[in-house]
């Protein structure tokens, strides 16, 4: 009998703990969770999609995210596609692009890769903003 209880108690802690992730209702919400010290800022390299202005913010290792909301999937994609095809046109360097329901979300990292894109385990945030969008 108490070996039961055990492990039903332990058992349902596990549970706990897998469920307790954070959910955000927002992408901007999800950001601003990515550290105490995020800043929101107005840039002047903030670049309109589709008529879209990102929301900017500067993380304290000075990379940036840019949040576009465009109110759904398929005016995000229209979206998306303005943004690659102006990234031709840009440097070598481009940022990491998330997409997650109706937002898109580029991060400029300013990691030396050897590739255009970094990869996410490359850079500081990568891969915490990835599992921040996913709890939207």
């Amino acid at each position: 009998m108490k070996k039961l209880f055990f492990v039903t108690l332990i058992s349902l802690l596990f549970l706990i703990a897998c469920s307790s992730q954070q959910k955000y209702s927002s992408a901007n919400e999800a950001i601003k969770s990515l550290e105490k010290n995020i800043t929101q800022i107005k840039s002047p390299g903030d670049k309109n999609l589709d008529g879209i202005q990102p929301v900017s913010y500067k993380l304290n290792n000075e990379e940036i995210i840019r949040v576009y909301d465009f109110g759904s999937e398929e005016k995000r994609e229209i979206g998306k596609k303005f943004f690659e095809e102006s990234i031709q046109l840009l440097s070598s360097h481009a940022p990491i692009v998330y997409q997650s329901g109706k937002y898109l979300v580029l991060y400029y990292s300013h990691v030396d890769s050897k590739t255009r894109t970094p990869k996410l385990n490359e850079t500081k945030y990568g891969e915490k903003i990835e599992k921040a969008l996913k709890s939207i």
